[in-house]
């Protein structure tokens, strides 16, 4: 009887394997899965029209490299944090910060729940207001934990800090990203104790995603 299930596709660690090898298509396959979620990361990080040719860099530095690629690492993990020192070395200047009237308008209007442009929308604002109060490492933890869903300890190795500071970097990017929607006018759950791993939940709302 033949069997019609449907293969289970190779992991990436597989696919890196096989590209280390000289299959192409193995490298080629890890790009058409991790482009769109780079550049949405990578949106975070600086000018829109810069992320796209920042994720191009960092596949190119990939694929160089992939020779000192190791297991114990996720791809993807590695992959992001080969973007984020690429974006970092295009940001020699701190953004600057928005005073309290730009931060208001923000979310000067309540989006439509009905309306999904207006939801894309909100959800694009709340990650503007994260990027002018928090600090890029506190913006890049939140982003991968909730938004790429990386375990604490693999966000740990992007930004080359121990676990535990990075449990406390995302309780506190949270309480301060708290403060400062409440005062605009949006509200989200109260933050997790630093000690524990944090509720896989949004930060500051549901919403605080990417469309």
């Amino acid at each position: 009887m033949p069997d019609n299930s449907t293969p289970t596709p190779p992991s990436d660690e597989q696919l890196v394997e096989r590209a280390q090898q000289g299959c192409a298509k193995s490298f080629e396959e890890l790009v058409r899965r991790y482009q769109v979620p780079l550049v949405h990361f990578l949106r975070q990080r600086g000018p829109d029209d810069e992320a796209e040719d920042v994720a191009q860099e960092a596949f190119i530095r990939a694929y160089e490299n992939l020779a000192s690629y190791r297991p114990r690492w996720r791809f993807s993990t590695w992959l992001f944090t080969i973007a984020r020192r690429l974006s970092v070395s295009r940001r020699r200047r701190a953004r600057p910060m928005a005073d309290a009237a730009a931060l208001e308008s923000l979310a000067s209007a309540a989006p439509d729940p009905a309306d999904a442009a207006a939801e894309n929308e909100s959800r694009r604002r709340l990650w503007d207001v994260a990027a002018d109060v928090l600090g890029e490492e506190q913006v890049t933890a939140l982003w991968l934990y909730y938004v790429e869903e990386m375990p604490v300890r693999q966000i740990a190795r992007v930004l080359g800090r121990f676990t535990p500071a990075v449990k406390t970097m995302l309780h506190r990017a949270r309480k301060k990203l708290l403060a400062r929607l409440e005062g605009l006018g949006l509200h989200g759950p109260s933050g997790d104790d630093a000690g524990r791993e944090p509720s896989r939940r949004c930060p500051a709302t549901t919403e605080l995603n990417h469309g």
